[in-house]
């Protein structure tokens, strides 16, 4: 069966860098949104040799007393023909849906604008029910197509400081760092990471995202790596509690050594903004 949902997990939004974060979820009046276009996401099936037609989309959305605009990018390649035009859509992932939004119409790549939204648009965006599709006179409903999702950059440093309970040993030369691209699609979302560490006590046996406010131990929320190597990378899924956990700036990272196998080296991450209050 063909993928019809990509969560674009890539391509980092402007970052927000922390060390301590707080524990409130921040009032956004901004986010960061984009996707990856293909034709396995467009509905109903595009026609042709579609198998090289892709593409991306990013933008920044911003609410104001006025209500809520949207400034865009977007490129695009390997299509059937010329893109006729390109919009933003409501629609589930795996449904076709109304225009919103148009982009630009002809389009050439790459494409830049502005456009004003709806506040039941914004809605849709941030509930994951919203789309970016790019339309030739072969596909003329749509040739590629990516469901939106809401982004955003992490780092904190990490230290033997802030771990709970105080770790063992000669820790105080032991540092780290995490940095991430979280992106969030309805409820649901994933992370991009990369991990650097040096001078722990021993080998880094684990690494994960916990929940837990500032000073207190908690729960491992998703596993990074374990083994870990530094300037390790990966990705994983978010459920929808790490999520609203990471929103309010309950989430901390740590690694774990085998001198303090509950954690050596641990940094907090800040409230991240993926929704508009």
């Amino acid at each position: 069966m063909r993928t019809r949902a990509v969560i674009p997990a890539l391509a980092l939004a402007g970052a927000l860098v922390a060390t301590v974060g707080a524990s409130a979820r921040p009032q956004a009046t901004d986010i960061q949104i984009r996707t990856v276009m293909n034709a396995a996401q467009e509905v109903p099936s595009p026609k042709g040799a579609v198998s090289d037609a892709k593409g991306t989309f990013s933008a920044t959305v911003t609410k104001s007393d006025t209500g809520a605009s949207v400034s865009w990018q977007m490129s695009f390649d390997g299509l059937t023909a010329n893109a006729i035009a390109a919009h933003i859509h409501t629609g589930a992932v795996g449904s076709p849906g109304p225009v919103v939004l148009a982009l630009c119409g002809p389009c050439t790549s790459p494409a830049s604008g502005t456009g004003a939204l709806t506040q039941a648009t914004l809605e849709a965006i941030q509930a994951g029910t919203a789309y970016v599709n790019v339309h030739t006179p072969t596909n003329p409903g749509g040739e590629i197509r990516g469901q939106l999702a809401t982004s955003a950059a992490i780092s904190t440093a990490l230290s033997s400081r802030q771990e709970v309970p105080k770790p063992k040993g000669n820790v105080k030369r032991a540092t780290g760092s995490f940095t991430a691209t979280l992106a969030k699609l309805g409820t649901t979302g994933t992370v991009a990471w990369r991990l650097r560490f040096s001078k722990l006590t021993g080998r880094a046996i684990a690494a994960h995202i916990h929940i837990g406010r500032i000073g207190r131990a908690g729960p491992v929320a998703v596993a990074l790596c374990g083994p870990c190597r530094n300037g390790q990378r990966g990705t994983a899924n978010l459920t929808a509690a790490t999520l609203a956990a990471l929103q309010a700036g309950r989430g901390y990272v740590n690694i774990h050594t085998p001198k303090n196998p509950g954690g050596e080296i641990r940094g907090q991450i800040r409230a991240v903004p993926l929704t508009i209050s």
